[in-house]
Order: C-alpha cells, then structure tokens, then sequence
C-alpha cells in the first residue's frame, strides 16, 4: 500500500478519533447514549474499518466492542471519580489488550504507551485544570489515540 494510503487512513481515523470525543463530550451533557454508545461505536468500526483494509481483520476483535462500551459507560466525574475514569481507561486499555492478544506481534510496542495514556489520563482527571467540557473531550482523545494506532503497526 502506498505512502499516501496509509496517510489517508490515517487521517480518517483522525476524524473519527475527534468526531468520538466530540461525542463524549455531548454525551456528559445531554443524552447519555451520544458517550456511551456513539463514541465507542465509532472507535470500534474505526479500528476495525482500518484493520480489515489493511488486511489484519479477525472476528475475535469483536471483543473489543465490549470493552469499548464498559468503559464509555462508566460517569465521568462527581463522587468516586478516580475509579470512574480509572474503568473507563481500563476499558479502552482492555480493548487494547484484546487488539495486541489478537493481531500479536509489534502491537505489544504499542501497549505500554497505550497504558501509560491510560495511567496518566485518570491522573489528569482528577486534577481538573481545564474547563470541563474541554478535559473530556481531551482525555477521550488522547486516551484512544492508540487504540486507533494499533492497525497501522506493521
């Protein structure tokens, strides 16, 4: 596949990764099911889309749709908020653990990174430096940045 395929696609994950957290934000807002339901879905046909083109599907990625979801259904802030954002990393991370389980390989360099976001976005979470509104759709963003990675890893 070309240079500039891959750079297409990954910019259409790009796309998806803001459109995701855009909805994240919304759904901390409004209707509940814009995060917990819209974002996941779309990460999950995101990186299943982009796996499949590039010829690394497997039905057994299935699985992470419900990690996808567990964590996008947890609340995000009020009482208990450290283990609130700590399961929706551990979601997003799990759905990891089940991309590099599957795929095998150089996915696991990904990982540790992956996890490391994780750790950290719960951190940052807590902390709230920023507007709110602007720290959810941050730490949406940067939390699936490598989940969307994972099927670009060669």
């Amino acid at each position: 596949m070309s240079e500039v395929n891959i750079g297409i696609l990954w910019s259409v994950s790009g796309i998806a990764l803001v459109a995701a957290s855009t909805l994240y934000w919304i759904g901390g807002t409004f209707n509940k099911l814009w995060r917990r339901l819209g974002s996941a879905i779309i990460l999950f046909v995101t990186v299943m889309g982009i796996s499949s083109y590039l010829g690394s599907y497997s039905h057994y990625l299935w699985i992470m749709l419900p990690c996808l979801i567990g964590g996008f259904f947890m609340g995000y802030g009020g009482d208990g908020k450290v283990l609130k954002r700590l399961l929706y990393a551990l979601g997003v991370c799990g759905a990891g653990v089940v991309y590099c389980a599957v795929e095998g390989g150089r996915t696991w360099l990904i990982l540790p990174l992956h996890i490391g976001v994780g750790v950290w976005s719960v951190w940052l979470g807590t902390k709230s430096i920023v507007h709110a509104k602007a720290e959810e759709g941050a730490i949406c963003l940067l939390l699936n940045a490598g989940l969307i990675l994972y099927p670009f890893v060669r």
